[in-house]
């Protein structure tokens, strides 16, 4: 379950479409092409605005890192933003004379971090990134490398890539990582896909990773505000770790610490020509256009960029067997809470579709779970707080359930958020009595049937959304993971479930020796943990806010919590979430004005 703020903001309005929702009632009539050097398109007619969203995926993300290298998929995000040899830059020749010196001289600082990396683990120093557990030959090399980083600074054009798409009517222009995929998107007028075209093409082609040190320090700060810095996001953190055993997923998007410390450009150069070639991409484009006419435009800027010399390699290490229940116990300034999670299946895996129903017939408020710990029970709140809200990106819901299908293995997640005053073994308890008779007996006909029902239609509203956008996360998950068409296929495999097959997933998946367990207690009893006060997770928000420095940074953040704002339908989540964009605006004037002066 992902209780950070920062990173679920941005990413959990993307992947609430692609990840979390199974069916879909109608075709997404998409039309797909293959362009010489290997890089898909997908097109999608949508007449209703003229405007089109435009993607492009990466079939990468944080799954595919290794040890060492973990979090570089996020930073790419990041570098993808920094420009090309034409943006980005007053004068390109010395912009990279002084990279090439930056990396001559991270190469003499890495030799040193092996020494501090050896006084930490005999003990003579504490903490790496303490200033007096530098040597002192570090130390000399860092006064001429930030000297270099200030002159670089200087150099470049600040968020010209932004700037452009701006002045043309573009807007939306973000990015999100997830384990298994990057995406890159921007909605912009049709007469501006030429512009598109171009600007894409180029920083895909030929981005030059500038601010490369510095971002690290950026991406370290982001891990800060939206992971360690709230109440229960390192506890989330060390869960993750403890349920994926072997599978790469055992490690956060933003990647382990110590590793963002030590990536280099070096590192980053290889990643980009494995996984940034046109053959490991899809173009996605949703919108007012002619798809046998943009094709024409799309080749004339892509076919120029060369098929990557080394194919990306398949992801090798599976989960392995576990052998036992794994049982987790924190304590946090959160309410209490319950969170079991079970080894379930992949994606397009036969079961996964039965888990994908059992998840909506426990979930949401009308399923088993509110019924049982909320309606029954009254030992589990009726919206989200701390981890349920949203800006955990979790609905609004503090008791839910759901099938999580990532492309190399998946896990069914069950969470529930007590009142004050509950134990989290009773959450855990009132769980087990639920799946104990989703076991035993099978489920109604006329509930199977609702549960589909309502899949279907928050499927048709997530894909109506914003004009497109819903369309192209939605292609753009499934395509991701290797076939796009599962998008229509997928929502007839799950309308043919039957009674029997989630009995039978539920007795298959949900047995005691493939449980893992986190309860969470709460550490000091407040008015923020209680059902009526404001929860740890938008008090940790509205800091993150106000912490911030960079005010284009804050403004795409700002449209990503208007577009949140119009899902939240609970009226405590509505108001601060509303409270929150308050404080963002105000913030935002606050950084302009004093850019201004």
């Amino acid at each position: 379950m992902e209780r950070r703020i920062l990173y679920a903001v941005f990413v959990c309005v993307m992947m609430t479409f692609a990840a979390t929702v199974p069916a879909v009632a109608q075709t997404i009539d998409a039309k797909e092409y293959k362009l010489d050097n290997g890089m898909q398109v997908l097109m999608v007619e949508r007449h209703d605005a003229p405007t089109v969203m435009a993607s492009i995926f990466a079939r990468v993300g944080s799954a595919n890192e290794v040890p060492g290298i973990t979090g570089i998929s996020h930073l790419f995000e990041h570098m993808m933003f920094k420009g090309t040899e034409t943006i980005g830059t007053t004068d390109i020749k010395r912009d990279l004379e002084v990279m090439a010196q930056l990396d001559s001289l991270r190469v003499l600082m890495r030799a040193e971090e092996r020494t501090m990396r050896e006084e930490l683990r005999r003990g003579k120093i504490k903490d790496m990134l303490d200033p007096e557990a530098k040597t002192p030959r570090y130390r000399e090399i860092e006064v001429v490398f930030d000297s270099l980083i200030l002159e670089e600074r200087k150099l470049i054009i600040k968020d010209q890539l932004d700037e452009l798409y701006t002045k043309n009517g573009g807007y939306f222009l973000n990015a999100f990582t997830s384990q298994d995929m990057t995406g890159y998107f921007v909605r912009l007028p049709k007469n501006k896909m030429e512009l598109y075209m171009w600007l894409e093409s180029d920083r895909f082609s030929h981005p030059v990773f500038r601010e490369f040190y510095s971002e690290r320090d950026v991406v370290r700060e982001e891990r800060r505000l939206s992971l360690e810095s709230t109440p229960t996001g390192l506890i989330e953190e060390d869960f993750s770790a403890m349920f994926w055993k072997s599978s790469s997923y055992h490690w956060e998007v933003l990647g382990w610490p110590s590793d963002l410390n030590a990536i280099t450009r070096e590192q980053a150069d290889s990643y980009f020509g494995t996984y940034y070639a046109p053959n490991n991409l899809t173009m996605i484009l949703v919108g007012d256009l002619n798809p046998d006419e943009m094709i024409k435009m799309v080749k004339k800027y892509f076919e120029r960029i060369p098929r990557g010399k080394t194919s990306p390699p398949d992801v090798v290490t599976l989960e392995e067997a576990q052998y036992g229940e794994k049982r987790m116990i924190a304590e946090a300034e959160t309410s209490p809470t319950a969170e079991i999670q079970y080894h379930t299946v992949a994606w397009k895996h036969p079961d996964s579709y039965s888990l994908e129903v059992l998840g909506g017939i426990m979930g949401g408020k009308t399923g088993r779970l509110y019924k049982k710990l909320v309606e029954e029970k009254g030992i589990a709140k009726s919206s989200g707080g701390g981890g349920g809200g949203p800006m955990g990106g979790g609905g609004g819901q503090a008791v839910d359930a759901s099938q999580d299908s990532r492309k190399y293995a998946g896990a069914f997640e069950i969470s529930a958020e007590g009142i004050s005053g509950a134990k989290p073994e009773q959450l855990e308890a009132a769980i087990y009595e639920v799946i104990d008779e989703l076991q035993k007996n099978p489920v109604p006909e006329d509930e199977l049937q609702k549960v589909k029902n309502q899949l279907r239609v928050q499927s048709i509203r997530s894909i109506d959304f914003m004009s497109g956008m819903g369309i192209l996360f939605f292609l753009g998950d499934n395509a991701a993971k290797g076939d796009w068409t599962e998008a229509n296929n997928g929502p007839k495999k799950c309308d043919l479930v039957t009674a029997a097959d989630v009995q039978r997933v539920a007795n298959t998946y949900f047995a005691k020796n493939q449980r893992n367990v986190l309860l969470i207690n709460t550490k000091v009893e407040s008015a923020a943990g209680g059902e009526g006060g404001e929860d740890p997770q938008f008090t940790q928000a509205v800091q993150m806010v106000k912490s911030m420095k960079d005010p284009a940074r804050l403004e795409k953040m700002i449209g990503m919590f208007s577009m949140q704002l119009d899902n939240v339908k609970d009226p405590k989540d509505r108001s601060q979430m509303e409270k929150l964009l308050k404080i963002a605006n105000d913030k935002l004037k606050e950084l302009k004005a004093a850019k201004d002066k």
